[in-house]
């Protein structure tokens, strides 16, 4: 089973959350293959890499859940009849 990554990310991170979701199934396997070899060392090292990816998906995931939220905002402020104008804001937080 794999996830839809068009629901969870958006389409400029689609590629990269792509590569990062495929690394991350990839190492799980391979720890687990080190630790029933007992190579617990490789196994913790390539659990800090798991956890970078997981990391770098979290943080596009969470980017695409602001978006939505934003856009949803947006739809109702419109039904509500506000008008206004979207000003970016391009922020170094992401």
């Amino acid at each position: 089973m794999t996830v839809k990554l068009e629901k969870q990310f958006l389409p400029d991170d689609i590629y990269r959350a792509s590569q990062e979701y495929w690394c991350s199934l990839d190492l799980q396997c391979m720890i687990a293959e080190k630790l029933v070899s007992g190579d617990f060392d490789a196994a913790k090292n390539m659990s800090i890499d798991l956890t970078k990816s997981l990391h770098e998906l979290s943080k596009m995931s969470d980017k695409k859940h602001d978006q939505d939220e934003l856009n949803t905002l947006m739809d109702e402020l419109i039904q509500q009849g506000v008008a206004f104008e979207l000003v970016r804001r391009y922020s170094h937080e992401r």
